[in-house]
């Protein structure tokens, strides 16, 4: 042996070795607060379930059903954190495409649903508006606000089409990677089609087409799509696809329940378009490029004026994965645009246009690696950067202009010991605001006097601010079958400019009054813990039996809850501003999702039972300035069905609880409202004609029930604007 050949050896091993050390200051940085949380139980490591249903990367959040809680990703599986995914093929069968009932039929979540305002606006765990959660489109951060009405909720706001979605994956509090920057609550993705939802298995290209017809108000809606793809390219390893999809729906003025007309003002009239194209490029193995576009269109009656909502999301994807465990590169980046125009009407407002732009990029890298036979690394760390920039173009009203900078390096780590995993989490989260400060008078606020000197504002002012984030936690496979879980984390939301630089009202082309100006606005953090068990039965009480039964508990301690109150400040007492709250502000909650499929018979129940009363609430909330809501106390939803025909014919039937709720009464002081319970109860059924097609219908508020969204506005409540009976019958095929 040559010594230059040993010297290369020796340097590629010392290499390795580095890379190795490297590897584990990283995870060390990431769990040292946790491996003070763990010993070793001295059990038998080997014990440990492997199975694909076991507990496996709770660090990889991807596909769940609603039903179990249960999380996939690249073929791992996850039971030991709190995410669910909402399937696409429940949204259109059993809640007749109605993303919004999905929403609020999964433990934790709700929206702000109203009969006139087709944009989604996900609350979690009685967390909402203005970046506590963040929700997404495919991975893009969708934070369009519009404060208008004296029910308007400021935001944020999501609009997608229901047709063009293949699933939501949401997470409930800490989130990890990119997706966590300066996000208080959690986050809900919306994915849409890929080319792996239109083409059939061993298909080259094909398409998929849904058709739906229906009464009161659901007239009609559909989507085609088409996507090919290629392989074998440039010497073999390479592949091309492509997809391309087209949705519309016209949705007409439904009827409440018992048959009574929706109130002028409050009806449902409205005709979204949308669509997308995805494109993917992988030359080889190791690379993989993706370039996507989705656009969405609608004009509806809300606040007493016409929107038109303009929707535009833009990403660039890059994967590099040459097939060693240290390295597993993402790049992403993305532009997103949200235009809104007041059109057709008049009005001290006619004639608003706006625009939310949003644009960033990451990078993240995997490891997967075992340090030793018994000590598994999994670890990801990367950086991400992010802008929300918001242009008030028109009459402006309580919308005003500003950029909201949000940047994180972060980490999150996984030391895997057999039966019990350490987990672990730094992240380190800055963010710069920059807004428009209005003119207003000397003697005023914080301007000097003397009155009728100089004034102030009239300028651009900007903060910043950064935090440390840690976050840790251990599991624990009990049994093969029991997983148990804790963490315990940090997050944070700062400030927009909407409150920093909140000017009042200003009626026409009026910019408001700088003194409404709060720059001192803290950012909202809270520490929250999370606790589970997760069981996973085969066999229970038939040889094919499955039972998966999955039980979290929550509580959240929020400091500097921002609400919008009217404060005294020099020289012009009673003045609305958005301010921090002192104290803390908890938040606690039950969490429950199970299974039960024996085939012929299944069984899913998702429930949850909160207290989020302890929210704080503002002199403006019920105004129009800073709404507030409440999660009601309990939410159940069961849904029973059983496969007959050899599974083709599938009936199934559920009932949707909604317990106690509160929302925000305009008043002084202002109060919560209580806002009573209602069960509602659907029916729906589907037919396969054949491995490509099938027929489907669903029966929505089979009694006819007459009832209010809660978690909503008190007047939208009031109203009892929810959807009366609706029958819904459609066609979905793949070719």
């Amino acid at each position: 042996m040559s010594r230059s050949g040993s010297d290369s050896r020796r340097g590629a091993a010392f290499r390795r070795l580095g890379a190795k050390a490297w590897l584990m200051g990283a995870a060390v940085l990431a769990l040292a607060p946790a491996a003070a949380m763990a010993q070793s139980t001295g059990a038998d490591r080997s014990a440990r379930k492997v199975s694909p249903d076991a507990a496996a990367d709770p660090i990889l959040l991807g596909r769940v059903r609603v039903e179990g809680g249960e999380t996939s990703s690249e073929g791992e599986v996850s039971r030991t954190a709190p995410v669910t995914t909402i399937e696409a093929d429940d949204v259109r069968l059993r809640f007749a495409g109605d993303v919004q009932s999905a929403l609020r039929s999964t433990p934790g979540v709700s929206t702000r649903q109203s009969s006139n305002q087709p944009g989604i606006e996900v609350n979690i765990r009685g967390l909402s508006g203005y970046g506590r959660v963040n929700a997404m489109i495919d991975g893009v951060p969708q934070a369009f606000k519009n404060i208008g009405g004296h029910e308007a909720s400021g935001g944020s706001l999501l609009y997608v089409h229901p047709d063009l979605l293949a699933g939501i994956d949401i997470t409930r509090g800490a989130v990890q990677g990119a997706h966590g920057a300066g996000t208080l609550a959690g986050a809900a993705n919306f994915r849409t089609l890929s080319v792996e939802d239109v083409l059939l298995e061993g298909k080259d290209t094909g398409g998929l087409a849904r058709l739906k017809f229906g009464d009161n108000g659901a007239h009609i809606a559909g989507a085609v799509a088409l996507g090919a793809r290629q392989d074998g390219l440039w010497g073999g390893a390479g592949v091309v696809d492509i997809v391309g999809a087209y949705a519309y729906s016209d949705i007409g003025d439904y009827k409440a329940g018992g048959g009574v007309e929706v109130q002028a003002g409050r009806r449902s009239t409205n005709s979204p378009k949308g669509g997308l194209v995805k494109i993917g490029v992988s030359p080889n193995a190791a690379h993989r490029f993706d370039l996507g576009a989705r656009w969405y269109e609608n004009e509806f009656a809300n606040s007493s004026y016409n929107w038109a909502i303009d929707n535009q999301t833009y990403t660039a994807d890059y994967v590099y994965s040459p097939g060693g465990d240290l390295l597993n590169l993402t790049a992403n980046a993305y532009y997103n645009r949200t235009g809104l125009n007041y059109v057709g009407t008049g009005g001290s407002f006619a004639g608003r246009e706006t625009r939310n732009t949003g644009y960033g990029l990451s990078v993240t890298n995997r490891v997967r690696t075992q340090l030793r036979p018994e000590l598994g690394l999994s670890l990801d760390y990367g950086v991400t950067w992010g802008r929300e920039d918001f242009e008030t173009l028109n009459r402006r009203g309580g919308n005003h202009p500003g950029k909201l900078d949000k940047a994180s390096l972060f980490s999150d780590a996984v030391l895997d010991f057999g039966r019990y995993s350490l987990v672990g989490g730094l992240r380190y989260d800055y963010w710069k605001m920059q807004g428009y400060r209005p003119p207003y008078a000397a003697g005023t606020g914080d301007c000097p006097g003397p009155v009728g000197g100089p004034s102030c504002g009239d300028l651009w002012a900007n903060r910043d601010g950064g935090r440390l984030l840690p976050k840790v936690g251990v599991t624990f496979a009990a049994t093969p079958e029991l997983n148990l879980y804790v963490t315990y984390a940090h997050t944070f939301r700062p400030p927009t400019s909407h409150e920093a630089f909140f000017s009042l009202v200003p009626f026409g082309n009026g910019v408001g009054t700088g003194v409404a100006n709060n720059l001192d606005l803290k950012p909202e953090t809270n520490k929250g813990w999370d606790l589970g068990a997760d069981f996973l039965r085969h066999g229970l009480i038939m040889p094919n039996d499955r039972l998966h039964v999955k039980l979290g508990y929550f509580v959240n301690r929020i400091e500097n809850y921002i609400v919008n109150d009217f404060v005294d400040v020099p020289g012009r007492p009673f003045t609305a501003m958005w301010v921090n709250r002192p104290g803390a502000t908890t938040m606690q909650g039950l969490e429950l999702e199970a299974s039960y499929d024996v085939g012929v018979l299944y069984a899913n129940l998702s429930a949850s039972a909160t207290d989020t009363d302890d929210q704080p609430i503002g002199d403006g909330a019920g105004g129009g300035n800073g709404e507030g809501s409440i999660l009601p106390k309990t939410t159940a939803t069961l849904d029973v069905g059983t496969r007959l025909l050899e599974g083709r014919l599938c009936l199934g039937v559920q009932a949707r609880y909604t317990g106690e709720g509160k929302v925000a009464q305009f008043d002084f002081p202002p109060v919560w409202a209580t806002t009573p319970d209602y069960t509602l109860i659907d029916a729906y059924g589907s037919y396969a004609l054949n491995d490509r097609a099938e027929i489907f219908f669903t029966v929505e508020n089979a009694e006819d029930k007459r009832y209010g969204y809660a978690a909503s506005s008190l007047g939208g409540f009031e109203a009892q604007t929810g959807r009366g009976r609706t029958f819904v019958a459609g066609l979905s095929a793949r070719f």
